[in-house]
């Protein structure tokens, strides 16, 4: 317990860290000084701050997979799926300007699989679609590539406008597109 409880207080002063410095300027040093803890205790739970910072993504994206609502729609769902990065925006800005272009994108394909793997399967489940498998992963990998697109814009633009005016203005111009993928699919000779 007492463990967790450090892990957790590790995190959340990092996460306050981020948004007075910029990552490369956070030291070991400074955020055991900040959580009242010597730097072996740092070291006793995280090998380096990389490994705190992988951490922290996996963490939210096991609560991605842990809430999701089969009720929402997938732009409901994807926004539940960034409010890590809307209730942390000047950290997240800090943290993906410095560090690997790979661990973002790695971060952001992870969330938007989940959100549309997970929609995919749940509208031919709540519609009684029989869509193929091959066709359910290529609508995944459709949408996948195309919001992993958009949110990394949306980072890469300083996160100034929120996202869910563009979510939903694109859930609206392709309203129903995926649906009526999965049925055609119904129809298509296998893969």
């Amino acid at each position: 317990m007492a463990k967790q409880y450090t892990k957790n207080l590790i995190k959340r002063e990092f996460l306050k860290l981020l948004e007075e410095e910029n990552f490369n300027n956070i030291t070991i040093a400074m955020l055991a000084e900040r959580c009242e803890i010597s730097r072996n205790t740092f070291y006793y739970h995280y090998e380096d701050i990389y490994m705190l910072v992988r951490e922290i993504l996996r963490d939210e994206l096991e609560k991605v997979d842990e809430e999701f609502n089969e009720t929402f729609s997938w732009e409901e769902s994807l926004l539940h799926a960034v409010s890590f990065l809307l209730k942390n925006k000047k950290a997240a800005q800090n943290l993906f300007r410095s560090i690997d272009k790979k661990e973002i994108d790695s971060y952001l394909y992870k969330i938007c699989e989940s959100v549309m793997s997970r929609y995919v399967d749940n509208e031919c489940q709540s519609k009684t679609i029989d869509a193929k498998e091959y066709d359910k992963r290529l609508v995944t990998d459709f949408y996948r590539a195309a919001l992993v697109g958009l949110l990394d814009k949306w980072i890469q633009d300083g996160m100034k406008e929120s996202p869910d005016k563009v979510i939903f203005r694109i859930g609206k111009l392709f309203d129903g597109n995926i649906e009526r993928s999965l049925r055609i699919s119904e129809n298509l000779d296998e893969a």
